[in-house]
This record gives C-alpha cells, structure tokens and sequence, in this order.
C-alpha cells in the first residue's frame, strides 16, 4: 500500500487549494500529498459564471458572511483567514488579472475559467502534489490511526490525514453525485437535507413564457415573509423565472406554489397610494395602460392588466376605488404560480454535512480526529455573486492547511 501524508479527496477548487495549502507547509517531497478526483481537475470550476469563473465579489467580508445567513459565524474563521484579496493574490501573482464588474464581481480580465484551473495545476505541479484522476474513491475506513482509501478497481492507499472534498449532489457529470455525503455518513456525520440551490423555477403560465427574454432589472420576490426576502434582476424564459433574485429566492425554496413580487420596491405602498390619488387629477384624461409605463415595461403592461382583470382602456378618473385598490396590491405584491424547480440546472447544492459536527477553526471532524471537511459537502449554501466559489477556496485552504500542521505537530511528538 501506498502511504501518503494527506489525502485530499476531490479535485475541485476546494480540493485543489486545499492540496496546495497543505504542500506550502509541508514542502514539495514527491508523493507526500495525494488528490485523488473522480473526473478531471476543475470540471465545475470551468462552468461557473458562464465558463468565465466568477471567483469572488469585492464586499468586504463582514459582508460576504451576510451571504451565508445562519451559517456566518461558522464561515467566520475561514474567509478572515482566507480573504477574497488572498484569493486573488495567488493568480496575480502568476499573471493573471481581474477586473470588478457589477455588483462587486470579479471575474479574469480574459474571461476565461480555464485560466483560473491553468494556474491552480501549476501550482500543484511545483509542489509535486501526487493528483490521480478517474480514480473513483467507493470508500474510506480509519484503522490504528491511519485512514485507508479503496480506489474503485485499484490498490487501496493510506493516510494520515483525509480532507473531504467532494462536492455536493449538483452537475454530476462534473464527478459531484454526492458520494461524500455517504462516506460523511460511514463516519457517523450527519446530513443535513439536501436540495438543490441558485436554481430557476418552472412555470406553466403560457402567457408569461411569451414574455421569455425580458428582464425586470429591480424587483424584491420572496414567499410572502420579510425573512426571506431578496432584491435583484429577474429574467423571464421560456421554461419560468431566473436571474439573481429568482436564483438567490431558491435556495429558501421548500414546496411553495407561488412567488410575491414586489414589481416597484423603491417606492412603498402608502406612497403608492397617495402617487395614484394624485394622479388621479393631474393625469385623469391617461388611458390606465399608458400610465402603468411609469411603473412597468411596456411589454409587461398587457400580462399585468390581463392577470389582475382591469381593463386598460379605462380612464384613470374612470377608475373605482376597488380598481385603485387592486392596481396597488398587484405592484406591490404581484403573484406567480410557479411548478418547482429546474433541478438539472442547480448551481450549487443546499445542505449537507452538519457544522456544529466541524471544528470552524480548523474544518476537522469533531467525531473524527484527522478527518476534514471543506466546501460544497457542508451545510453552508451563499446567493449569487462569487461567495459560493470563495467559500470553497476560504474552507478547502483552512482544512488543507490545518491538515498539514496537525501532521506535523502530531510528529515532532513522536
């Protein structure tokens, strides 16, 4: 059997930077780190942002920890010790460079993910990381200390330290099935569930998918609870909803029916109120169609006027107080029936191996000692914009790094 130092199971962005995480402290001898991945390195990697890596966002931390909601306190440790400039430094430092486009995010000035991985195998050829590819890990048992890893019709290898780092259950071509969470589970973790995460939603309204192509800049959709409520562009395509808002509203997504829109977030409903009265007299003579461009896309007009029952060829000094009252509340709260989700699609998966069972200051097992975790196979699920990829490389640089040193303090007492 082959014995390595480490082991890093999983050859995406968190299992890459953690293997070079771990060899900056341990040093670059041949084969004493292996990363061993299903597929090949980074297939994920090079479909995020389009296939142009969006890597990061510009917020400051305190920020991006906003981004993870009941999961920040734990991510704390890791993004402040791997920041989103840290990150960035390692492929400036090789040449490449960002720029900072809408909404803090940043992505290579080339436009290329494939730039991003190019330099993350550079790095891991100069410190001689052992990476074995199409090697399909069926399962991992510790015994005496030491961790032993069954490669699907090859030798067993050994270990003293494994870093977890298989993905979750999202685009499984990529090698992300969801294998870990079994192997998590042979471990005595448990996981939390699992559903799918910055996906679009279905919808069957016929007349809504003529609309496909449209995008409502601002809008604020949630389920009908201040909770949850998120603000962003929408995108309306001939299968149902996407864009930021629709992507960052599904991963609170459970079995909800219909989504509340908010089609004018920056004026409320009591302003609402008093714009319309006043507009009653100064503008009496506007067809309600013509007056509803002040608040909506032409092309949207005819789907709201036909959703809500109002006709648009009427005066606005024609219209009843119901009429008035029902204008308001579908701006305000706008209903969509929506069918599910586009689950083929999910960006990212939610849930996964319980936090309050990893140490967030180290990403080691709590039940088992030499045992990391880092990335998408934990709970922590971000919105749109960078922070799931910084969350990968801030977690698999901690675990890859704590991995290492717990070696060596482990042998300099032997």
């Amino acid at each position: 059997m082959k014995k390595y130092k480490i082991a890093v199971v999983g050859g995406g962005p968190t299992g890459i930077i953690a293997a070079i995480s771990a060899g900056k402290i341990l040093g670059s001898a041949l084969k004493e780190i292996i990363l061993i991945e299903k597929t090949s390195l980074g297939e994920k990697l090079l479909l995020t942002g389009g296939g142009r890596a969006n890597i990061t966002n510009s917020k400051p931390i305190k920020e991006q920890l906003l981004k993870f909601s009941k999961h920040k306190n734990f991510l704390k440790h890791s993004f402040h010790g791997f920041t989103n400039e840290d990150l960035l430094d390692i492929f400036e430092n090789k040449g490449l460079e960002f720029k900072e486009e809408w909404n803090g995010k940043y992505f290579p000035v080339d436009g290329k993910a494939s730039s991003v991985l190019k330099i993350l195998k550079e790095y891991l050829d100069e410190l001689k990381i052992h990476v074995r590819l199409n090697s399909c890990v069926e399962l991992i048992t510790k015994k005496n200390d030491e961790f032993h890893i069954k490669i699907k019709d090859e030798n067993t290898v050994t270990s003293s330290k494994v870093v977890l780092a298989t993905g979750g259950k999202t685009y499984p071509k990529t090698g992300s099935t969801g294998h870990g969470y079994k192997i998590a589970e042979n471990f005595k973790h448990e996981i939390s569930p699992i559903k799918p995460g910055l996906v679009p939603f279905k919808i069957k309204d016929k007349e809504l998918q003529k609309l496909s192509g449209m995008t409502l800049e601002d809008v604020e959709v949630s389920f009908g609870n201040d909770e949850n409520k998120v603000r962003g562009s929408l995108l309306i395509s001939h299968f149902g909803l996407s864009g930021p808002a629709i992507l960052d509203l599904s991963n609170f997504y459970t079995s909800n029916t219909t989504i509340l829109m908010d089609l004018i977030p920056n004026i409320n409903e009591t302003e609402l109120n008093k714009r319309i009265m006043d507009d009653l007299g100064s503008k009496g003579k506007m067809l309600l169609k013509n007056y509803l461009k002040f608040y909506l896309k032409n092309r949207f007009i005819d789907y709201f006027l036909k959703t809500t029952a109002i006709d648009g060829d009427k005066k606005l000094s024609n219209l009843s107080k119901k009429d008035r009252i029902k204008i308001t509340n579908n701006l305000k709260q706008f209903i969509i029936n929506i069918d599910g989700v586009l689950h083929e699609v999910a960006m990212i998966t939610c849930g996964g191996v319980k936090t309050n069972e990893i140490n967030p200051k180290t990403m080691e097992s709590k039940l088992v000692p030499g045992l990391f975790f880092a990335g998408e196979l934990l709970e922590p699920a971000g919105l749109t914009g960078g922070y799931n990829l910084q969350m990968a490389f801030s977690t698999g640089f901690l675990a890859g790094k704590s991995a290492a040193k717990s070696f060596q303090t482990e042998h300099s007492l032997k």
